[in-house]
This record gives structure tokens, C-alpha cells and sequence, in this order.
């Protein structure tokens, strides 16, 4: 039951996450620019956007690190 209960967090833990004050988005991004979209979509006032390597331990490839005013 445990187990069970660990693998569910695991799996409905969000899309997103907070890194070095950078939120986390997406996967598999391939430049800046499309992290620009990816970063915009969420709503805030954007202030930059990068595409770099999963800093999360998760094996994602490449993420948007979007910072927010």
C-alpha cells in the first residue's frame, strides 16, 4: 500500500518546478525561442527564458527555465 501510495505521488507530481528561481516547464525543448512560447503561455510577466538540461534529476532531456517579475 505503500508503494502504491509513493508511485501515485510520483506520477501526479506537476509538470513544473522551481529550480534556482527558475519554473520549470515542459520537456524536450530544442532552442531559447521556443522556450519563450512555452514560458508566455503560462501567464506571467516574463522576464527571461532559457532551454537547458533537466536540472531536476528526472531524465526529461531539456527544459524551460522561464523566471517571472
Amino acid at each position: 500500500m505503500l508503494l502504491g501510495l509513493l508511485l501515485f505521488s510520483l506520477v501526479m507530481t506537476p509538470a513544473y518546478s522551481q529550480w534556482k528561481g527558475c519554473t520549470i516547464l515542459g520537456e524536450g525543448c530544442k532552442n531559447d525561442a521556443e522556450c519563450a512560447i512555452i514560458c508566455q503561455e503560462d501567464g506571467q510577466v516574463l522576464k527571461s527564458y532559457r532551454c537547458i538540461p533537466d536540472p531536476t534529476g528526472r531524465d526529461r532531456g531539456t527544459v524551460c527555465c522561464c523566471t517571472y517579475k
